[in-house]
């Protein structure tokens, strides 16, 4: 990788993490969650800076060494901001305890598949890239085609959206075009190796980041399971390599619900990891239309949830300014929807009184969800089933606020795809035969974070059968810390470990 290429990528994750750290709650000690802020900073600072370019693009005009040159002015100013915030940090609480599964001897062999995998997955996209360095065909028509037109058009950049180009999709957002436009400016011109850099960045953060998360609440034992499973879904890598836009959106959709889950376990001392949430799931809009769908999909969790409305109020302080950006996009720049705006209203209702349809959908969304991760043998979800038949559930892990949310969120999503493919695709078969699969990739991630945190580790499924019942210790005690829903699957098989989380949430917390 050239000097270029690499400079745009640090400076991205730079101005993300910094961000990151700017907006970190006071009273939430950073350092146990260095690493999940690192991972979290790759999506943010692409994002951030795709945002910053697009400004430049509509105020400026030709972006060129200027672009550079505020992208690094804004990076020291944000170094200083988060330096003066260090200072004034609250004391350090106790350390974190360690979950029960981090000292388990099955833990140091789940560690070497995890890096085994991660060698052997890191090996299948290089040579993925190198094989199809220009990825699959929306890359082509789509992704790289719009970067094309836009660093190479000067001031007519405006004619990449034109109406002209509705079979490239010219509406949808630009954070990966952005992306990629960004390193070909950094490196001075036009090189493969910057859609395949943006590739392997969202890729890689994507596995970090549900390692890290699920490691966050969890242990490392269940998220090396996590990210094991990830990395040995072969669709995951091989889509990652295509340098299409569904990984990148999978990894925003992933890290809106990470962040809540923070939310949910320090929500008594702040609401910043709602208000970060909020800036993810307006990123997920800015890189795919279906982040929009995202968005709304988590609305409706969270009044079925029944969420309430100071948490509603932050998260959408936080999505506000990236609402902003897209209906600026939309409405200035992209063109409409080639499936919305070939519906009337004579069509709409043909479509959805058409019961075949509503029974083709339905089908292809079963066999895809279980077919969904086939290695050759099985699926990623039937082997996902035998799992979760052998621990159970974590204890009371359904109850928890942020699971409901999740998890609802989840379904409603499939349910707003169905009824996306039931009312506007000309030919349902052949629009479920091209997207199913890429649509459920981009919700895996996120299924991956809500399964792992739901079930039991082997440990905790072990020690519940080896306890004899009059021994085990009563519900109330269990729940005894005081945190939220969410510290119950947040804590560990007993009240201890959760206790100690809860004291370095609130440095202040006596023993």
């Amino acid at each position: 990788m050239s000097l270029g290429l690499l400079g745009s990528a640090l400076v991205a994750i730079a101005i993300g993490v910094l961000a990151l750290r700017v907006l970190w709650p006071a009273r939430v000690v950073w350092r146990p969650y260095r690493w999940l802020a690192l991972s979290l900073g790759v999506g943010t600072g692409l994002g951030l800076t795709t945002v910053l370019l697009f400004g430049w693009l509509v105020l400026v005009g030709v972006p060129g060494p200027g672009l550079i040159a505020l992208e690094v002015a804004l990076l020291a100013v944000l170094a200083i901001a988060a330096a003066r915030r260090g200072r004034h940090q609250v004391p350090v609480g106790p350390p974190e305890s360690a979950d029960a599964s981090d000292r388990a001897p099955g833990t140091r062999v789940i560690g070497v598949a995890f890096m085994v995998t991660l060698v052997c997955a890191a090996g299948a996209f290089t040579g993925l890239s190198a094989a199809a360095p220009h990825g699959g065909w929306d890359a082509w028509m789509n992704w790289n085609l719009r970067a094309r037109l836009i660093f190479r058009a000067g001031p007519e950049w405006r004619d990449a959206f034109s109406p002209l180009l509705a079979w490239s999709h010219p509406d949808y957002p630009l954070l990966v075009q952005g992306s990629i436009v960004r390193a070909w400016i950094y490196q001075g011109g036009e090189t493969l190796a910057g859609p395949v850099g943006v590739a392997l960045l969202f890729t890689g953060a994507t596995v970090a980041l549900l390692t890290t998360g699920v490691a966050a609440f969890r242990g490392r034992g269940q998220a090396m399971l996590a990210g094991l499973v990830l990395l040995a879904t072969p669709f995951f890598i091989f889509h990652g390599a295509s340098q299409y836009g569904d990984v990148p959106v999978g990894f925003f959709f992933l890290a809106t619900l990470v962040l809540l889950g923070l939310h949910e376990r320090h929500k008594e001392h702040t609401d910043r990891f709602a208000l970060l949430a909020g800036l993810t799931a307006g990123l997920a809009a800015w890189t795919k239309n279906e982040g929009l769908l995202f968005v709304a999909a988590l609305a409706v969790a969270a009044v079925l949830t029944r969420r309430n409305r100071r948490e509603l109020r932050t998260f959408a302080l936080g999505l506000l300014p990236m609402l902003v950006v897209i209906a600026l996009f939309k409405l200035v720049l992209a063109p409409s929807n080639d499936l919305m705006s070939a519906m009337g209203s004579g069509t709409l209702i043909g479509r959805a009184t058409d019961p075949h349809r509503y029974a083709l959908v339905a089908r292809a969304f079963v066999e895809g969800i279980m077919g969904f991760g086939v290695n050759g043998l099985v699926s990623g979800v039937w082997l996902l089933v035998a799992y979760g038949l052998c621990v159970w559930r974590r204890s009371n892990a359904a109850d928890a606020p942020w699971f409901r949310l999740a998890a609802a969120t989840l379904v409603v999503m499939l349910l707003g795809h169905a009824a996306v493919f039931v009312l506007t695709a000309p030919d349902v078969a052949r629009l479920l035969n091209s997207s199913l699969e890429r649509l459920l990739l981009q919700l895996w991630p996120a299924a991956l974070l809500v399964y792992f945190l739901g079930v039991a580790t082997p440990e905790e499924a072990a020690a519940e059968l080896a306890e004899p019942r009059e021994l085990r210790a009563p519900e109330t005690e269990k729940q005894a810390a005081p945190q939220g829903g969410f510290g119950r699957i947040a804590g560990g098989v007993g009240g201890e470990p959760a206790m100690l989380r809860a004291r370095m949430d609130d440095p202040h917390q006596q023993p």
